[in-house]
């Protein structure tokens, strides 16, 4: 009986403050667990580089979401390689998008049985180097299935001039070979020809050169067609995708009605229409799909819009929200989207046809915009024309995009149509714009991968370039280490130790010439008083 009071003390003597503190410490054990907890759930992942080697592509991005089953990754690189860390962190950053990429990494130098397997299995070869690393004709293989697709070192990097910088091309290589395993039969673009349009064999900053490049790349066929041919019943039968890029002349009404036939069938139209040839003769084709064209030229007059010296004829225009313009409109995810920079454009608006669709707008000008309607001897201005009786007023839609129903239950997507109003979207010099301006050829690359209803068309940005990397072997590692883990502690120790003595033997002794002569002070006497 005498225990229980006893114990009745011992609990009324525990201080209440210890108890709050062990409340405090499992309250923190939890919210660690917590956060461990979401974080494991949620990855996400800085690329602090200045020039965001490591940060993928929207191309790359959605490639990774749209994986329908695991893709497997051999890297046969060595520690020894320069390649290896760049490489390494690059593929972190593709798992962070996807749970669907097994993985694994082979050092040749290391892992005999492995890359034994390996070599097997895909049929590489494999030698030494003069100072006796081993390596293979590929560094990274990808695999689906009875599919594979090799990646060698060249294609991951270009050296420059010099040789001691190099232009990481990493991203694209990878991508390229994941995409190139799951492709399957390749969709057909056809560009049509005899009305002035750019030419997808003209590589030049006024050719559609760089745009077919990326094409044939990402496993599209591009072919030429000629809507005017002779004894041509139906020249788009077999095509995804006609590109009209860019009207000089007009077509004809035996062409405009072909392509409005095909189109109305299931087909998809990119529509690339410079005011540079007048009409275009495409009021039947477009009529449908609730798109008009207007016959002028648009100029641009707000100043942080317009580029300077060119008159407003040149400009940033601005993305509207629609799966074309994913990449190109700023939100709280991706704040750094390239800009689209148009020059001679005619802008157009929704038509009222009884039977079409309800267009929508891509890209539109500021209210400071507008419309010349009268362009003749425009090549003679020194100065652009004030707004006149007439003008079109801004703000101005210089891009749109229709899709009507579907034209059977087959069909992936109804017609589709985007029109833009000016032809340097397509241009080799839109592909070679500064990466901050380089929305007009995105926007080329999303309007095909919408009309073909594929992924994003794959063109990585070019990084920037960066010095030449060195190979390290293991000898060498050693000897760093040896430096940096012993040599170098070492001699900041013995340097402390050496100050500390020096300190120390100097303590207690006058310090200075005057300290030497100085001498103590004389006390004072006291006088005596009688």
């Amino acid at each position: 009986m005498a225990k229980e009071p006893e114990k009745k003390r011992r609990l009324a003597a525990i201080d209440p403050g210890h108890a709050s503190q062990l409340l405090g410490v499992v309250a923190a054990i939890v919210v660690v667990v917590l956060l461990n907890v979401a974080v494991a759930r949620r990855f996400t992942r800085w690329d602090w580089t200045a020039s965001k080697r490591y940060s993928l592509s929207p191309a790359t991005v959605q490639t990774l979401h749209d994986l329908p089953e695991p893709v497997q990754v051999w890297v046969l690189i060595g520690t020894a390689d320069p390649l290896e860390q760049s490489v390494k962190q690059l593929l972190v950053a593709y798992q962070g998008e996807t749970t669907k990429l097994d993985i694994r990494y082979v050092d040749p130098d290391r892992d005999t049985v492995a890359l034994e397997d390996v070599r097997k299995r895909f049929k590489i070869e494999t030698g030494r180097t003069e100072d006796g690393h081993v390596v293979a004709d590929a560094v990274v293989v990808v695999a689906r299935g009875d599919r594979h697709w090799f990646v060698t070192a060249s294609e991951m990097v270009e050296v420059a001039n010099d040789e001691t910088k190099v232009r990481p091309r990493e991203e694209r290589a990878i991508t390229g070979a994941i995409r190139s395993v799951l492709g399957g039969a390749k969709t057909k673009v056809c560009f049509t020809t005899g009305h002035g349009e750019l030419s997808p064999a003209d590589a030049g900053d006024r050719g559609a050169g760089a745009l077919k490049e990326v094409l044939d790349k990402d496993n599209y066929a591009v072919a030429l067609v000629d809507l005017a041919a002779p004894n041509v019943g139906k020249p788009l039968d077999d095509c995804a995708v006609a590109v009209v890029a860019g009207v000089h002349a007009p077509f004809a009404k035996e062409e405009a009605e072909r392509l409005r036939t095909w189109l109305l069938e299931g087909g998809n139209l990119l529509l690339a229409a410079s005011p540079l040839g007048g009409p275009a003769g495409l009021e039947r084709v477009l009529g449908p799909f609730g798109i008009a064209l207007d016959d002028v030229v648009v100029t641009e007059q707000e100043a942080d819009v317009a580029l300077p010296d060119s008159g407003g004829f040149r400009f940033v225009v601005q993305p509207r929200q629609h799966p074309v313009t994913t990449a190109l409109v700023k939100t709280k995810e991706s704040r750094d989207v390239p800009r689209t920079v148009v020059s001679l454009t005619r802008s157009m608006h929704r038509a009222t046809e009884p039977g079409a669709v309800n267009a929508s707008e891509l890209l539109g000008t500021s209210a400071s915009a507008y419309g010349l309607r009268g362009i003749e001897g425009a090549a003679d201005w020194t100065e652009t024309p004030a707004k006149r009786p007439g003008d079109l007023a801004g703000p101005l839609s210089v891009a749109m995009a229709a899709e009507r129903p579907r034209s059977s239950a087959a069909a992936p997507h109804g017609p589709r149509v985007v029109v833009v109003g000016t032809a340097s979207v397509l241009s080799g010099e839109a592909f070679r714009e500064l990466p901050a301006y380089r929305g007009g050829a995105l926007f080329a690359e999303s309007a095909i991968s919408w009309l073909a209803a594929k992924p994003q068309v794959l063109d990585v940005p070019e990084k920037a370039i960066v010095g030449a990397g060195m190979r390290v072997d293991e000898e060498s590692r050693s000897t760093i280490r040896r430096y940096v883990v012993l040599f170098m502690p070492a001699t900041v120790g013995l340097l402390g130790i050496a100050i500390a003595l020096f300190r120390r033997a100097g303590e207690g002794r006058p310090r200075g010439a005057k300290a030497k002569d100085e001498k103590p002070p004389r006390a004072k006497r006291k006088k005596k008083t009688g």
